[in-house]
């Protein structure tokens, strides 16, 4: 299969890189726009992002239109992975926070257990606290796994 970036010209048997009319490579771009989500082109290198225009303008579609269903489905795509991304940044930060919050509870636990020892006498909610910490390292295992499993569909 050939390189898309490049084309075969009749003088040479091997593929030549195309070039746009400012001299320069064409690049190989995806668009994103809802209008032609994932859509392959080849165009100028050089993009103003003010004026939204390419170089010289050179610009070509790589593959065919897409059908209204196709955009549709692509769009809805782009979304849905958006969302869960979104999705996985929060559910991180749910996990640092409870990671904070489960260090500060072992530091509690330790406290706790120092003061036993110091005093002789037995504290009766150490063995709940312990319960309550490893209660939540289950559950930050699992907000891992969430957060990988979103990771890998993305």
């Amino acid at each position: 299969m050939s390189d898309p970036n490049s084309y075969s010209c009749s003088r040479c048997s091997f593929e030549c890189p195309r070039v746009c009319f400012c001299g320069r490579v064409a690049v190989v771009l995806t668009s994103w726009t809802k209008d032609n989500p994932g859509r392959r082109f080849e165009a100028c290198p050089i993009y103003n992002p003010v004026t939204k225009t390419r170089g010289c303008r050179c610009f070509r579609w790589l593959d065919e239109n897409q059908t209204t269903w196709q955009k549709k489905f692509i769009n809805q795509l782009v979304i849905e992975r958006k969302l869960l991304k979104n999705e996985a940044e929060m559910l991180q930060k749910e996990n640092d926070m409870l990671k904070k919050e489960a260090k500060m509870m072992k530091v509690g636990i330790l406290q706790s257990e120092s003061v036993e020892v110091a005093n002789g006498k037995k504290i009766e909610g150490c063995s709940l606290v312990r319960n309550i910490v490893a209660g939540s390292f289950r559950y930050l295992f699992l907000v891992f796994v969430i957060v990988l499993l979103a990771k890998i569909i993305m």
